[in-house]
């Protein structure tokens, strides 16, 4: 598999998890962008894939809903790992 379509991989487990855990918490992206400091179309980009969050923003976000440390990282980056997909 080439260092490209990695990172694509990365970025779509990425956008679709965020999603997730911010509905989940029932936030929207506003809340979730005023909680983490940053604009609503960066968490927008995040979701669509048209970004991919550093490890501080993944950090952050995980903090911001709530989620147990780590959780999200793991589960981008080791899906059949942390049983998100």
């Amino acid at each position: 598999m080439s260092i490209r379509k990695d990172r694509t991989e990365i970025r779509q487990r990425a956008s679709h998890l965020i999603r997730e855990a911010r509905k989940k918490e029932n936030f929207s992206q506003s809340q979730l962008a005023v909680a983490l400091s940053v604009s609503q179309p960066l968490v927008s980009s995040w979701e669509c894939g048209k970004v991919t969050p550093g490890i501080d923003d993944l950090v952050a976000i995980e903090s911001a809903l709530v989620m147990e440390a780590g959780s999200l990282i793991l589960a981008i980056a080791y899906p059949s790992v942390a049983g998100s997909e």
